[in-house]
């Protein structure tokens, strides 16, 4: 369980919550009750630009909070320099926000960076104290023993999505001439026992991956049944994967794994696949977006991932009825 009681709790715990650490920034964290202890919990923490429209972000929490029976929520400035003066007035307007549709703000911080020895202030009591070091709190060790990794900037998760060598496409093409009808079966079977061995796809899996995740959206769902082993594992092969594509392949690639990712509790990182796979998309505009579109809609509203799970039960059903086999 995640406790947040107090200030150096919630600053030190932001990296690891987020998966990066987070600059020129307003951090909002949604808290609630644990269903079976009445414990607080985190329902949510999301990172804006310090200059973003708090209409918009008020809009998105509100929902959010009415809809998961959020208790109250927690606003940090990261902002240093001579921008934070505006940023502090954008942060107090969301507060406002937030209240004025009954979400109570617990807390209101405010530094300059999240290092260690770094001043904070507290804007509703004006408690002050030293930033900790963010690598030795509690929530960073349970993410780090969760196997998560913590970047030191957002941009650092996105150099994960950068395109990698191109697979050459002919031998799958040869494959799928090989194995007619088999190939969709044929090719998510592998997929599969790789993701479960994790191994390193290699490129001609790649490009066949890629062929099915284009050929239609059925055969793309029955690519999502690769979570039914675990998500992160999923997401870990998929991203490989799709960093070897190009075109509609990779958007379907990168939805999928984008779809992995927020499964496994990273929203930072599933937006970022999913705003890559939108650019990807726009120079391919054949390419069918409609997953993409309901799971980018489900990342700007918080929908729990426990919502969105039923795509990889869908996807274990499509793969089934081609043929592949799970434990």
């Amino acid at each position: 369980m995640i406790r947040l009681s107090t200030a150096t709790d919630v600053l030190a715990a932001i990296p690891a919550l987020l998966g990066f650490t987070p600059v020129q920034s307003i951090v909002a964290i949604l808290v609630g009750e644990s269903d079976t202890d009445r414990a607080p919990r985190v329902i949510l923490a999301a990172r804006y630009d310090a200059d973003t429209d708090v209409s918009t972000v008020v809009y998105q929490l509100c929902g959010i909070a009415v809809r998961e029976q959020v208790t109250g929520a927690l606003l940090i400035a990261v902002v240093g320099g001579p921008s934070a003066s505006a940023a502090l007035d954008n942060m107090a307007m969301l507060g406002d926000g937030l209240e004025a549709h009954g979400v109570r703000v617990m807390m209101s911080l405010h530094t300059a960076e999240l290092v260690e020895g770094t001043q904070w202030v507290d804007l509703d009591t004006l408690e002050r104290g030293a930033m900790p070091d963010p690598s030795t709190s509690a929530v960073t060790a349970t993410m780090v023993a969760e196997g998560r990794s913590i970047e030191t900037t957002r941009a650092a998760i996105a150099a994960r999505y950068g395109i990698a060598a191109e697979a050459d496409p002919r031998p799958a093409h040869d494959a799928l001439h090989d194995q007619g009808h088999d190939f969709p079966r044929a090719t998510i079977t592998e997929l599969v026992a790789v993701a479960r061995s994790r191994e390193i796809p290699s490129a001609d899996l790649a490009a066949r991956v890629g062929m099915v995740a284009a050929a239609s959206p059925q055969l793309r769902d029955a690519l999502l049944s690769l979570a039914h082993y675990g998500a992160a594992e999923a997401h870990a092969v998929m991203l490989l994967v799709a960093n070897q594509l190009r075109g509609a392949a990779r958007v379907q690639t990168l939805t999928a794994a984008g779809l992995f990712a927020y499964l496994d509790g990273r929203g930072t990182e599933a937006g970022i696949a999913f705003d890559v796979a939108r650019e990807t998309a726009e120079s391919a505009p054949e390419t069918d977006t409609g997953l993409l579109d309901l799971l980018d809609i489900a990342v700007q509203n918080g929908i729990h991932p426990d919502k969105v799970a039923q795509l990889v039960t869908v996807g274990v059903e499509v793969a089934q009825q081609l043929g592949v086999e799970f434990d």
